[in-house]
C-alpha cells in the first residue's frame, strides 16, 4: 500500500522547511536570543568551541545586546576558572619537577628509577601549557568580537 499524494506532499514540506531553518540557523539569520541560549546550553554541556561559535553568530549580525554581554562575560569566566585550574596544575607540576636543592624531592628526582615518571610529568606541564595558550586564544578571540 503506497501513502498518499497529500501525505507525501506534507512530509516533502516538513523536510524542506526543516532544512531551511538549519540553514538560516548555520549563517547567523536566526534571533539573537537562539544563539546565546546555544552558547549557554554549550557552555553547560562543557563544550568551549561550540558556545564561542554560538556567541559569534549571535553578534554576526546585530549589535550586542545586555543578553550578550552576559553570556560573553559568561563564557569568559569559563574560560578563565580552566586557565586558573591549568595554571595551579602548572605550579604542582614545576614544585615537583624543579624543587630546590634541599628538599628531599631534589634528590628523589636523581635516582634512576623516578626518571620515566618525571619525563610523563614534564609532557603534562608541556600539554597544560599548550592548552593555557589555546584558552587564551579563545579568550582573545571572544573579546574581539564583543
Amino acid at each position: 500500500m503506497l501513502p498518499s499524494i497529500g501525505f507525501l506532499t506534507s512530509m516533502l514540506t516538513g523536510i524542506m522547511a526543516k532544512a531551511g531553518i538549519a540553514q538560516l540557523t548555520k549563517h547567523g539569520y536566526m534571533p539573537q536570543a537562539t544563539y546565546i541560549k546555544a552558547a549557554l546550553r554549550a557552555l553547560k554541556e562543557d563544550d568551549l568551541d561550540q558556545a564561542l561559535d554560538s556567541y559569534q553568530l549571535a553578534v554576526k549580525r546585530w549589535r550586542p545586546s545586555q543578553r550578550s554581554e552576559v553570556a560573553a562575560e559568561i563564557i569568559a569566566s569559563a574560560i578563565t576558572v580552566r586557565i586558573g585550574k591549568l595554571q595551579s596544575r602548572l605550579e604542582e607540576l614545576d614544585a615537583v619537577l624543579n624543587p630546590p636543592w634541599f628538599s628531599r624531592q631534589f634528590w628523589r628526582n636523581l635516582l634512576p628509577k623516578n626518571r620515566e615518571m618525571l619525563e610523563e610529568l614534564r609532557k603534562e606541564q608541556e600539554g597544560c601549557q599548550k592548552a593555557i595558550e589555546v584558552l587564551r586564544g579563545l579568550l582573545d578571540q571572544l573579546k574581539e568580537k564583543g
